[in-house]
């Protein structure tokens, strides 16, 4: 009579269950979390697709109005979105393209994580257990002077940034029942980045914090800059994301409008005459159209 092997299937089942301990948060500066279907032990669902959405704009006091989108700009537009997700294999799908900015000008910024039902899941990370313990920030990496290989000596200076995160997290705060959460609870689902630099390509790495132990805030209970986490928080993340973004013109004024349509029309690789068509499409859009806020 043969043997029966009960260890195998018993040495399966462990196996199995210590992976499923590894699809945790991320503990690799490099490496984004992992998607897990379930995992009660963080408190909140594991993302499957991260979008970033960029929207152009100005500045009434400290609230931001974005500019309007028009379908028929091509180059000049109001609002660029760019994604990551996982496909069925667990392997992340890269964006094929950058984040492009301009220097001079305001964008905000608004993060939405999805799981694997499509479903928005932002709200678990703030709520009343999460918040504490959740917070965004944006370094600058890996930056250059744009198409070369010098590095940019100052990419701190690239970019500003203010957390304008809202309760509910889904609502503009202009409209009714929705608040600013305040500069004291940062989690960085909105901000606006104020854009200082030209002629830069950089990564823009977004890490989200998920912290174990304490909190987000300092002994003195003020919350760590944008660029400058703890680096105590950096052990366990939600999202450790790079951005490839190219800051390829300034704003212009009268003097160097005709070089800031070229630049538009080197990046795109389309000619000066449909650059400045572009342009004037995008400026002529009626400005109160705009029902962006932040």
């Amino acid at each position: 009579m043969k043997t029966k092997h009960f260890f195998k299937p018993v040495l399966f089942a462990l196996v199995s269950i210590l992976m499923l301990g590894l699809n945790s948060c991320s503990k690799d500066d490099d490496l984004p979390a992992t998607p897990n279907d379930e995992n009660t032990e963080l408190g909140h669902e594991e993302w499957s697709k991260v979008s970033f959405r960029f929207h152009r704009g100005h500045l009434h006091g400290s609230t931001f109005h974005g500019s309007p989108s028009n379908e028929n700009v091509r180059y000049f537009k109001a609002v660029q979105e760019i994604s990551y997700e996982y496909d069925e294999a667990g392997n992340l799908i890269l964006p094929d393209s950058p984040i492009r900015l301009i220097k001079g000008e305001i964008y905000a910024l608004e993060i939405t994580y999805f799981n694997k039902n499509g479903e928005r899941i932002n709200a678990e990370f703030t709520s009343e257990i999460n918040a504490p313990i959740h917070q965004h920030f944006f370094l600058t990496k890996n930056a250059k002077h744009i198409d070369t290989d010098m590095d940019f000596s100052n990419a701190e200076s690239i970019l500003d940034y203010v957390y304008r995160d809202t309760n509910p997290e889904d609502g503009m705060y202009t409209n009714e029942g929705v608040s600013l959460r305040g500069a004291d609870d940062p989690i960085g689902l909105k901000g606006y980045f104020f854009v200082n630099e030209a002629y830069t390509q950089f990564e823009l790495n977004v890490i989200l914090v998920h912290l174990i132990h304490g909190t987000k805030w300092d002994s003195n209970g003020n919350p760590f800059p944008f660029n400058a986490p703890s680096n105590a928080f950096l052990g366990t993340q939600d999202l450790n994301i790079k951005i490839p973004v190219r800051v390829f013109t300034k704003r212009p004024n009268n003097d160097d409008f005709d070089q800031f349509i070229q630049e538009i029309a080197e990046e795109f690789h389309v000619t000066a005459e449909e650059a400045e068509a572009d342009w004037l499409e995008a400026v002529e859009t009626p400005f109160e159209s705009g029902n962006y806020w932040m």
